[in-house]
């Protein structure tokens, strides 16, 4: 959650309880993610329908399979909302940042190609590690 996505909790023993219970799987990072922060002295956000998500402008997404700022599962969900894309899909990496950064040959021919040229793949491609 972001300040001002949702209204933050300010009852601090519902952080309590959420820190305590973090403890057992997540020593380190459980208590500091489940503690109190910034969000709960905000005000309660204006309330508004979510947003609804449709095109079939043509868009290439790049996805690996292990990037865990943002996951795979995420970005198929994008990939069926964006009815005009297609998902490049890189398997056995644990990465974020594949076009350009990462160096996969695979991964910038693709991307190269649709680039140049503005024409999507025919089918969802997929590159290797």
């Amino acid at each position: 959650m972001i300040c001002g996505d949702r209204a933050a909790p300010r009852d601090t023993e519902i952080y309590w309880r959420d820190i305590q219970r973090s403890r057992q799987q997540h020593p380190l990072f459980g208590p500091v993610t489940n503690n109190i922060d910034p969000c709960a002295f905000w005000p309660a956000p204006p309330h508004e329908s979510p947003t609804t998500v449709t095109s079939d402008a043509p868009a290439l997404i790049v996805s690996a399979t292990g990037d865990t700022a943002t996951t795979h599962r995420g970005s198929r969900a994008m990939h069926r909302l964006l009815t005009g894309s297609r998902l490049l899909t890189v398997r056995g990496v644990i990465g974020h940042g594949m076009y350009g950064e990462y160096g996969n040959a695979c991964v910038d021919a693709e991307v190269n190609a649709y680039l140049e040229s503005g024409d999507l793949p025919t089918e969802d491609p997929n590159c290797r590690k």
